[in-house]
């Protein structure tokens, strides 16, 4: 049986085993009995109140011969745990998404998460016995909803591609030291003798027609790598290891007594940077590359790198003492002075600002919201399991109600296809909103035109709104489902019973003419 979160695999197997021990409990203390004395007390009074005593007596006994069948039947498929559900029976398969690897099928066993594994929901049972009715409420439901899924062509998750953007990160210490080395070494010098001489050549209008006017704002600029003068001819002030000692490049050294490592110059240490910083990436590179196909792979690579260095706040080392620098640490002490402490504190409320504005954005409570559903939705449908012997004892074993929990808990496991078609529509909706080369790169993560708003609105009540007129839909439906099956239970009660009544009365009307006729003749 599939199931829509890897939390359910858990959560259906908890439910119905406190479904179980309620049930075991209430069969104990004989409270599950106390409905069929409701049944015979209310018949008795309701066909005492209304009809004389001969006619009550015949039509109670018809009356509570059909409730008790029907509350008998009741129990025995609804009521009474016998189908086994093993946990070896129960499985997620994540959708599959363009762009990302196939997720492997989680099981109760091996769910590939926190969940079970001697970590959490440890002591799941490993088989627990479900009503007939129950059981086949749950692998309609479960079906259904695969199915549906199923039919729907599979798109790219571009919110999911816009977050792990804004999480890319450089997390190797020694990769973000040497890249703060190239920015001392290399970057600094390019940039101050580009801005000293400020050049004009048609090379370098080609090269900011494609990569943008901000091309030498970063360190990977390449004007500064195809442009001779720049890192073509600026060397690393120390030996870098993994770049070999050359004869004619590292001429301070005797070449009778070479060194192993040697000073590259700027072009040639950026491509190994560059190469280590996407191989780091490489996931992202990958979804990416699924996301935006249609663009230049140097242009979109570039994105990724320059998402990945904003993200990791760097700490340049300085060449040699700077008095600029100086005069903002307190060296006696090795403590920031007071400059610094007023840079450091404006920095953390411009911080706490952003972190602010973010967390009460829509992509934040988007984020959340998806997270959450599921788990929600498992805790949900644990509660409505563990909960059932109450809702049928309650009902006093009626098909009415029966069919409205069935349709209850159909609604909630629809939820997940209602949350899917949402995420579907946003996905597409975004492709069709930012359709140019890049634009869900460079774009959407910082668009707030009108556009974006819209966008955000729609979707924003695809994710709510659907599961509400769903829940509305399905209960009105499920009433009157509920309402029809009470009538035609009524009527099958006391049908016979009014039979009886017309007969006795027949009956009565037919000796009283008789004796009528006979008085005559005589």
């Amino acid at each position: 049986m599939a199931v829509d979160s890897t939390l359910e695999l858990f959560t259906t197997l908890f439910g119905w085993l406190f479904y179980n021990s309620i049930w075991d409990v209430l069969v104990a203390t004989g409270i599950v009995f106390l409905p069929f004395l409701g049944i015979l007390v209310d018949t008795i009074v309701r066909s005492y109140a209304r009809e004389d005593a001969q006619e009550a007596a015949n039509t109670s006994l018809r009356i509570i011969e059909v409730e008790f069948f029907i509350a008998f039947f009741i129990i025995v498929i609804a009521a009474v745990p016998v189908t086994p559900l093993n946990a070896v029976d129960l499985s997620f398969t994540p959708r599959a998404v363009v762009g990302s690897p196939a997720q492997p099928v989680a099981t109760v066993n091996n769910s590939r998460t926190t969940y079970g594994g001697g970590i959490s929901f440890t002591g799941a049972p490993a088989t627990v016995n479900v009503p007939v009715f129950w059981f086949a409420v749950m692998s309609f439901s479960s079906g259904f909803n695969r199915a549906v899924m199923e039919a729907v062509p599979l798109t790219l998750n571009y919110r999911g591609y816009v977050d792990e953007l804004r999480d890319a990160r450089i997390s190797n210490p020694e990769l973000r030291h040497e890249i703060n080395d190239f920015f001392r070494d290399c970057y600094i010098e390019a940039r101050s003798k580009y801005l000293a001489e400020r050049p004009r050549s048609g090379a370098i209008t080609t090269l900011l027609n494609r990569y943008g006017p901000t091309d030498p704002d970063w360190i990977g600029s390449h004007i500064y790598q195809e442009i001779p003068g720049y890192y073509d001819s600026i060397r690393a002030d120390s030996m870098r290891e993994g770049y070999p000692w050359s004869a004619l490049r590292d001429i301070e050294w005797d070449a009778a007594d070479p060194p192993v490592y040697g000073k590259p110059f700027c072009t040639e240490w950026w491509q190994g940077i560059r190469q280590a910083v996407l191989t780091e990436l490489s996931d992202l590179d990958l979804l990416s590359a699924a996301a935006e196909s249609g663009w230049d792979p140097v242009l979109r690579r570039d994105a990724i790198i320059q998402m990945a260095l904003i993200n990791s706040p760097p700490r340049w080392t300085t060449r040699g003492y700077d008095f600029a620098y100086g005069n903002l640490v307190d060296f006696s002490v090795g403590e920031p002075g007071v400059m610094v402490s007023v840079q450091n504190a404006a920095q953390q409320g411009l911080a706490a600002y952003g972190l602010g504005k973010t967390s009460v954005s829509f992509a934040a409570y988007l984020r959340v919201f998806l997270e959450a559903a599921p788990m929600a939705q498992a805790l949900i449908l644990m509660g409505l399991y563990a909960l059932l012997p109450f809702f049928i004892l309650l009902g006093r074993y009626r098909f009415s109600l029966l069919i409205l929990g069935a349709v209850v808990l159909f609604a909630v496991k629809f939820w997940t296809v209602l949350w899917f078609f949402a995420w579907w529509a946003d996905q597409n909706l975004i492709q069709a909103l930012y359709p140019d080369p890049g634009s869900i790169t460079t774009l959407f993560s910082t668009d707030l035109t009108l556009k974006r708003i819209i966008l955000n609105f729609l979707t924003g009540a695809l994710y709510l709104a659907l599961p509400l007129v769903l829940s509305l839909y399905l209960g009105l439906a499920g009433i009157r489902a509920a309402a029809y099956l009470e009538g035609v239970s009524t009527n099958l009660s006391r049908g016979t019973a009014g039979a009886g009544r017309i007969n006795l009365r027949v009956s009565g009307r037919g000796l009283a003419g008789r004796a009528t006729k006979s008085g005559t003749k005589k």
